[in-house]
């Protein structure tokens, strides 16, 4: 397991809980085996020729396995079991029938609901499935020949496999959104939770209803999907959240304190061009040349479907991202209601109690990863529930290619036309098929609850692994000291903390262009476009690298950085972007990143977290910020202050030879809302009173 993992107090920021903690043991974590470099010889790269020409023996051996990734996770035969064999857009044998209701709620507000049965079925499973983003999408005349199946480009590859193993389908745009009545004020809002309770009970009296419901859904249709698990209907056996949100504070929103405009500008424009029916005003209307909007009821006039339009009311969440600072403001654009309030993480104890076992499937390069593993700690039925994080950007869209030319055996975006997500599908549907039948939970599988894909891993290590729980066991705590000294020991990552004062300096708002790179909040929104961190180490940030390394070195989890930092201004954010050098090539691969507003920096340790706060911390770090604005307290400029912040999880296998890569920067002024002034000269300090590191999550591979 985890090795125990130790914070210092820091006098007032700690708050009470933390006093008389200790300072973390110098030599609390193991030796990482480091290559042994001549003085000098560090600017010349690698110096043991035959390491750097097995180096660029498995860059090439990489780039040459490309899709063929031998991937052990994946058993074809069960996919072709499990997967219907006509393809996408093939029409099936026997059709299935789909009928659009208008169920009215308790408080007079009807909602547009599919029902998709598969060919001649009598009492049968039903998936429900809740979306904002259109049940049932509109194709221009022209393409509607294409049109054998309710079409939902989203979710299509996973309702033609639910059909076609037997399985009901129930689709409804919530409350405010497509065909249905009413006004969405918020994300998941309350009523929304009522009225699926309220579906649930209608869907009860239905001829073909046999008692099991699964919830599912991709993305905010996942993050309502576990709030319909809260409710604990006795309906629901089961649920699928893919790509989900959890705290939508630190996973969304304000990663690390610092608002996400760029997500939530983008976002906003799509949902009202959604909610009003005018696709043209998408942020990339592209679709629009294809879809002329959402699927109307049938045997309901357009004018009933237009008043329909008429009474959406969608809430401004760009204006509501600008109203707030901390996790607990009230913003007057979500009428009195706090972003928690939208956050699944609210009602872990509700879901865990609800006993319905939980499939949480995440990317790494997405803000879901952060989410799974917080959901399946704090929140899933102990048995039967499933843990799946791959190497992918948001809903599973494309493979991240962390490692040069790598991919694991899962479609990426330019083959999902021709394959669709078949081996994602058919692990849902295999889930569900499991709680249809009642099929017990064993303990070997238990023991494999977590199946996780480490990027950039060499042919002899596998890429796929399974684990019980999480963290996985074998990992360590390993610390790395900053130095930024011109030579050895005293420069870039050290095991052993610096003997000398040093300081490095980082600007916020860096000259020249900003961050122009397709990043995971990029994708997150705009999922067609291919990710790329190429660009970043043209951005000029300062960094500092370690000695190459001596081993395959495995990080797994959530790293986090404590860091010593001074400031010319009282409003103070700063990100750190972990990397992977290679001296060989000189290129720097993205690992992960982390950001953080240095007013939030009050800690409290873990273990004092309580409530539904418990549920928001990563179980592989010892700290929490609760981001509150009673604990916010401004930077004084000229002295030096703590931060200790937590990275974005992630699971990389750095290679032998390779160097650990840590740099800085002081704004991403593309991403992230920034309270800084140009002028902002920020300096990370480091020596032996200021001993700034970064904590890995780690274990050697030989």
């Amino acid at each position: 397991m985890m090795a125990k993992l130790g914070l210092g107090a820091v006098g007032e920021e700690c708050g009470d809980a933390a006093k008389g903690g200790h300072e973390p043991a110098e030599e609390a974590s193991s030796a990482i085996p480091f290559a042994v470099v001549e003085p000098g010889a560090e600017r010349l790269g690698v110096c043991d020729p035959q390491a750097a020409l097995r180096r660029m023996g498995h860059l090439r051996a990489l780039r040459a396995r490309g899709a063929k990734n031998h991937d052990g996770h994946w058993d074809k035969a069960e996919v072709d079991e499990v997967m219907p064999k006509e393809g996408l857009f093939a029409r099936p044998q026997e059709e299935p029938s789909c009928v659009t209701h208008m169920v009215t709620m308790s408080d007079g507000c009807e909602l547009a609901v599919d029902v998709i049965l598969p060919p001649k079925s009598g009492k049968v499973p039903c998936v429900f499935h809740q979306t904002r983003y259109y049940r049932q999408w509109r194709l221009r005349k022209m393409l509607r020949a294409l049109e054998t199946f309710p079409m939902d480009p989203i979710n299509l590859a996973f309702k033609k496999a639910m059909i076609a193993k037997g399985f009901a389908i129930v689709s409804m745009d919530v409350r405010g959104t497509g065909a249905s009545f009413g006004q969405w004020t918020s994300p998941c809002q309350v009523k929304e939770r009522e009225d699926s309770v309220e579906v649930l009970d209608w869907m009860e009296r239905q001829p073909w209803y046999n008692g099991n419901v699964f919830c599912f859904g991709i993305s905010y249709d996942a993050m309502a999907a576990m709030f319909t698990v809260s409710k604990a209907h006795s309906s629901v056996k089961g649920c699928a959240s893919l790509f989900s949100y959890f705290d939508v504070w630190s996973d969304l929103g304000a990663p690390g304190g610092v608002l996400l405009h760029y997500f939530f500008d983008n976002w906003n424009q799509l949902l009202h061009a959604l909610d009003s029916g005018r696709l043209i005003e998408a942020p990339q209307p592209l679709g629009a040349s294809f879809v002329a909007g959402f699927k109307g009821v049938k045997g309901v006039s357009k004018g009933l479907v237009k008043k329909a339009v008429a009474t959406h009311d969608t809430v401004d969440l760009a204006a509501c991202l600008r109203e707030m600072g901390h996790r607990d403001d009230t913003p007057a654009t979500l009428r009195g209601r706090k972003m928690d309030d939208s956050s699944p993480y609210t009602r872990s104890r509700e879901m865990r109690e609800s006993g319905v076992p939980l499939f949480l499937v995440a990317g790494w390069l997405d803000g879901s990863a952060r989410a799974s593993i917080n959901a399946f700690c704090h929140a899933a039925a102990v048995g039967g529930s499933r843990l799946l994080i791959g190497p992918w950007t948001h809903g599973g869209v494309q493979n991240a290619c962390l490692g040069p030319g790598q991919r694991s055996d899962f479609s990426s975006f330019h083959k999902v036309v021709k394959v669709g997500r078949s081996k994602l599908v058919a692990e849902v549907i295999r889930f569900f098929l499991d709680l249809a039948s009642d099929s017990p939970c064993s303990a070997e599988r238990q023991d494999k609850a977590i199946t996780y894909f480490t990027m950039n891993a060499p042919r002899a290590i596998p890429s796929w692994r399974t684990a019980g729980s999480w963290p996985p066991e074998g990992l360590e705590d390993r610390t790395l000291y900053f130095g930024f000294g011109d030579g050895e020991p005293e420069g870039g990552l050290s095991q052993s903390p610096p003997r000398r004062a040093s300081e490095l300096e980082v600007q916020a708002g860096q000259e020249g262009d900003p961050v122009k790179i397709n990043s995971r909040y990029h994708t997150m929104i705009f999922v067609g476009d291919l990710l790329n961190y190429k660009r970043l180490t043209r951005c000029g940030h300062p960094f500092v690298d370690s000695r190459p390394l001596d081993c395959h070195l495995e990080v797994t989890g959530t790293p986090y950085v404590d860091l010593w930092i001074v400031s010319s201004h009282p409003e103070t954010d700063i990100i750190v972007y972990l990397q992977d050098y290679d001296p060989t090539t000189g290129s720097a691969n993205y690992v992960s990143e982390g950001v953080f507003r240095a007013r939030h920096r009050k800690l409290y340790p873990a273990s004092s977290g309580e409530g539904h706060y418990k549920s928001s911390i990563p179980p592989d770090i010892p700290f929490f910020h609760t981001f509150d604005k009673a604990d916010a307290e401004l930077l004084e400029p000229g002295k030096p202050a703590r931060m200790v912040f937590e990275i974005m999880p992630t699971s990389y296998c750095f290679q032998r030879g390779s160097c650990i890569r840590v740099a800085f920067s002081g704004s991403d002024e593309r991403h992230y809302l920034h309270n800084t002034e140009e002028s902002t000269r920020i300096k990370v300090l480091c020596g032996p009173e200021h001993k700034s590191s970064i904590h890995l999550p780690a274990r050697a591979l030989q």
